[in-house]
């Protein structure tokens, strides 16, 4: 193989990298929203009697740390698919940069690219309106 050639499976194989992390990290937000509006759930479904004051109390505060804490994953997650995002980009002008080679040999046209990253970029941003909605009601 030739310099340039070497170049492209560097580039194509660092692309394929970068998305793989984004699909670990949209697992990742899709894991760990599911388990914290599962404990929400099931902490507003708590029975009202028999409760302790200390019981009460810890309620109380998990009604707020868990809206939190999905709100500080999701923002941290998207921050990193973000960053992922970025680095496809750069990848993809640096490939784009080679004189006769058309970048969309690498990861397809641009149109099937904004598809298929569209729910890894939007679905963080459900789960951020969703929390917010619940603390804010």
């Amino acid at each position: 193989m030739d310099a340039q050639t070497d170049s492209y499976e560097i580039i194509r194989r660092r692309l394929e990298h970068e998305d793989n992390l984004v699909n670990q990290r949209l697992s990742w937000i899709l894991s760990s929203q599911a388990f914290l509006l599962t404990g929400y759930a099931i902490l507003l479904n708590s029975p009202t009697v028999l409760r302790s004051e200390m019981h009460l109390r810890h309620q109380n505060l998990l009604m707020w740390l868990i809206p939190l804490s999905g709100i500080v994953t999701v923002a941290l997650i998207w921050l990193a698919i973000a960053a992922a995002l970025m680095a496809m980009r750069d990848l993809r002008a640096c490939a784009k940069a080679h004189p006769n080679f058309d970048v969309s040999h690498i990861q397809g046209r641009g149109l099937t690219r904004v598809l298929g990253l569209a729910a890894p970029a939007l679905i963080p941003g459900i789960f951020l309106f969703t929390w917010l909605m619940l603390i804010l009601e």
